[in-house]
């Protein structure tokens, strides 16, 4: 059969049925050829590691583990190389909780308004705690 017919049969572009079949004859298969790429910082058994502590624990942060994990190199490992560890055994690491930051809203004043309904709230407290 023709390039053409094949991708006319397989519902695809001529260029791809041309691309696999120089691929095949260049490598041998149609499989992802080989490529330089940025090494990996964690080697197969620390990944292993990885996944395991967030099984053991659901809800630790990324963030966590990289403090303790140790890559290659004796370098830090990045909480994001965590989370793509993670990603390749299909779980998710859990963000941290924000709370709210609250100190600038106890520090500052009440305004009158709000000490006027405060001493009211108060007097209302008191006359319902007189009439029992």
């Amino acid at each position: 059969m023709s390039n053409r017919a094949v991708a006319r049969e397989l519902n695809v572009n001529f260029s791809t049925i041309s691309r696999l079949q120089r691929s095949f004859r260049e490598f041998g298969s149609t499989s992802n050829r080989p490529h330089k790429r940025r090494p990996r910082g964690t080697m197969p058994a620390q990944d292993h590691h990885i996944q395991l502590l967030h099984l053991w624990d659901r809800l630790r942060p990324a963030t966590w583990t990289a403090d303790e994990t140790v890559g290659l190199h004796n370098r830090r490992t990045s909480a994001q190389t965590v989370r793509n560890s993670l990603r390749e055994a299909h779980l998710r690491a859990r963000r941290p909780h924000q709370s709210l930051d609250l100190t600038a809203v106890q520090s500052r004043k009440p305004t009158s308004m709000e000490k006027s309904s405060l001493s009211m709230a108060t007097a209302t407290l008191e006359k319902c705690a007189l009439h029992r």
